[in-house]
């Protein structure tokens, strides 16, 4: 399935590398996040009251440290976050 995204890519990335930073941890290889066109979290306090519009986002390990996401087909590394996967 090709979907297109309207959220500028460099946006995603940068949200989904805060959120490895900021100490998110979970018991799967896959996160599913939503983001916002100003570059947080949907469910971020960050986030105006009138921000409505989001797209939702899975960065993925295959090891459980070195995470990646794709975005319109093309896969893009994050990083190596060997804390973010615990296998509880």
């Amino acid at each position: 399935m090709n979907t297109t995204h309207q959220i500028p890519f460099i946006v995603v990335l940068d949200t989904a590398r805060k959120l490895l930073e900021e100490g998110i941890i979970s018991n799967s290889k896959i996160i599913t996040f939503p983001v916002t066109n100003v570059g947080c979290a949907f469910f971020s306090n960050s986030v105006l009251m009138t921000e409505t519009t989001g797209e939702m986002h899975t960065m993925y390990t295959k090891d459980g440290k070195k995470w990646q996401i794709k975005i319109n087909d093309e896969v893009y590394f994050l990083g190596d976050y060997p804390k973010v996967y615990k296998k509880f």
